[in-house]
């Protein structure tokens, strides 16, 4: 091997070190190198399978099982295409989420589907059909980023970005899985259109070789790579100095790469650009370039929503979060305010419920009154007076002009009741009233005032059990449940951390005008393992007295002043440790599959009596 050669091979080897792959352009913009690691993020190689198929086409008679989370994104799939599995409806629209099984070509048979339309970005969806003897299952995992389809007792699942449309192929004549989709689909034009309109697709090998699809060194870039912000990127860093290097995300064969690009001009065999890439997967353990990603991968979803949907959703400003839960929570928020419904906030303490009343008011009704009440704080035996104002003299110690209630200062705008479940029996009675009929009387007077205020509560009771338990009137909890809105715990939306505690740290910079500070790794690490029992308001608590007690410019772990993990195990034996470490697994994943203990087993790879036996030793009670 030739020292040119010698330095593209250490140049892997670091690459492949440090968890990514790695593409060479030649200053003649030719590919000179392409790592093992590239190959298989972009699809220009295919691993080998546990199960495997021959290359061929979609015939008459093939059942076909579709999962697709954005009909006509990343599919080449159109309504009209659907018709070829028997599927006529003219409902169903690009944009949407579909699950569908249909015999291919074939008008006799029923096909069996379930659309989506604006999909919850929240919940799971989820078709399964007995189909002409087979056990069909199909399943768009939103939350985790998962999308599967099972036929019989052969599950085949993907992990995806932002778009992913999902097939299988049984064979008409044996019944056995003719074709299945694969990571790199974009790459190898195997979109679930074009084989619907008879593209053939190629094999996959079960043996350990692997192959490449075609062949990239010494081709021309533009031939092997397809996205246009990511070439032209290329061609610039090209023309820049040695040293040049860019961190950006990029579309390369439909799907979103991290990369950094590095100019590399010493005159010599090995002059040219080195781009170091890597996918969401093997980011995991990256929170900051992996929080980039995710935050570009949430602004190519915005673009499907409708201009003034974006703008709404952009236009939160105290409300921060890009994780794929909170773009729901916005949508939602934002669809609430132009309705002008009765909306009620859910979700543990600290999420910020009183910060997304505010914005849902701020969306369309700015310049008019926005009254926040805590319920809780409130002395029960002033609460109505509070709440409705009273008349002249009504009581001992009332002044002699009376005073407007909150509902009286809100009318027009928003009156936010927080806290609402901690309201006594009687006072929930007298709201539901006031809800009904849109009129107050002040204590002590008999005349009625008509108020036009619209009702943002907020709670993180369980209210529907406290209305079981008899401690909240039914109809009063219908009438404010109108519109509910659930935000998610940050520990379910680990995304959003690294930023979120970056504009934490900005804000507080700039409140108590000192010089800007950055976290180090250690710290972001701590900020990234901790779960955050206090949510939102405990990493504002926690940054704000790092900001406080840190002299330097750059915040260390200490200065956080959270318990580390070390700490919280000292004293315990090496089994107790484990038994702790394997307890929090086991309640992440279940909690992560919303109790579903089935999917929990198929996660962890666990045969259900030894699951069962490890929540028994484990005194797990789920």
């Amino acid at each position: 091997m030739d020292n040119h050669g010698k330095t593209i091979a250490a140049f892997e080897s670091i690459a492949s070190g440090l968890g990514r792959g790695l593409v060479y352009i030649k200053e003649d913009y030719n590919i000179g190198a392409y790592s093992n690691m590239a190959k298989e993020m972009t699809g220009i190689r295919l691993p080998s399978y546990s199960q495997g198929h021959a290359e061929g086409i979609i015939e008459e008679g093939d059942i076909i099982v579709i999962a697709d989370n954005d009909l006509g994104n990343d599919d080449g799939l159109s309504p009209e295409n659907l018709k070829l599995i028997n599927i006529v409806d003219n409902n169903i629209k690009t944009g949407d989420a579909l699950l569908a099984v249909g015999v291919y070509k074939n008008k006799k048979i029923e096909p069996a589907y379930k659309v989506a339309h604006n999909y919850d970005l929240k919940q799971t969806m989820e078709l399964k059909r007995r189909y002409l003897g087979y056990n069909i299952s199909a399943a768009i995992d939103e939350k985790n980023s998962v999308i599967s389809i099972s036929v019989n007792d052969a599950d085949y699942r993907m992990r995806y970005l932002e778009a992913i449309g999902h097939m299988v192929v049984l064979d008409k004549n044996t019944g056995k899985v003719k074709f299945f989709q694969a990571r790199g689909y974009g790459f190898r034009n195997e979109e679930i259109g074009k084989l619907l309109l008879g593209k053939k697709f190629i094999a996959k090998e079960t043996s350990g070789d692997k192959c490449d699809l075609m062949p990239h060194i010494d081709r021309r870039m533009e031939e092997v790579f397809e996205g246009a912000k990511f070439i032209e990127e290329i061609k610039f860093v090209m023309q820049q100095e040695n040293g040049y290097s860019v961190k950006n995300v990029y579309n390369i064969h439909k799907r979103p790469m991290y990369c950094h690009m590095v100019r590399l001009k010493m005159e010599g065999q090995e002059d040219g650009v080195y781009i170091f890439i890597q996918d969401k997967e093997m980011l995991q353990n990256q929170p900051a370039s992996r929080d980039v990603m995710t935050a570009e991968i949430e602004k190519l979803k915005k673009k499907k929503f409708s201009d003034e949907e974006a703008a709404g959703i952009d236009g939160f400003k105290n409300f921060i979060g890009n994780d794929k839960s909170l773009i729901g929570v916005k949508r939602l928020s934002v669809k609430a305010a132009k309705n002008r419904f009765n909306v009620m906030l859910t979700g543990e303490s600290g999420t910020g419920k009183s910060l997304l009343a505010k914005e849902i008011h701020d969306i369309q009704m700015p310049d008019k009154p926005f009254v926040e009440v805590c319920c809780n704080a409130i002395s029960p035996t002033l609460f109505e007076s509070e709440l409705f104002g009273y008349a002249p003299g009504a009581f001992t110690g009332a002044s002699s002009q009376g005073k407007a209630g909150y509902f009286e200062e809100a009318s027009g705008g928003t009156i936010f009741l927080d806290e609402i479940g901690d309201i006594s029996p009687e006072m929930q009675i007298k709201l539901l009233h006031v809800i009904q009929n849109k009129r107050i009387y002040r204590v002590g007077d008999t005349k009625p005032i008509d108020v036009d205020v619209r009702i943002i509560t907020a709670t993180n009771k369980d209210l529907e059990k406290e209305v079981e338990n008899g401690n909240f009137r039914k109809d009063l909890y219908y009438r404010i449940n109108v519109f509910p809105i659930y935000i998610p715990p940050l520990r379910e939306r680990k995304s959003d951390l690294y930023f979120l505690a970056n504009s934490i740290l900005n804000q507080y910079c700039r409140e108590y005008d000192i010089k800007p500070k950055q976290f180090s790794q250690e710290a972001i690490d701590i900020i990234m393992s901790y779960k955050w029992p206090g949510n939102v308001r405990e990493l504002k608590n926690a940054v704000e007295c790092a900001v406080a007690i840190c002299d330097e410019e750059l915040i260390y772990s200490e200065h956080l002043m959270l318990p580390k993990a070390d700490e919280k195990d000292r004293g315990l034996t090496l089994k107790e440790r484990l038994n702790k470490e394997e307890r929090r697994i086991i309640e992440d994943v279940i909690e992560r599959n919303g109790g579903d203990k089935g999917k929990a087993m198929e996660e962890l790879d666990l045969p259900r009596s030894s699951f069962y036996k490890k929540l028994k030793m484990l005194d797990l009670n789920i």
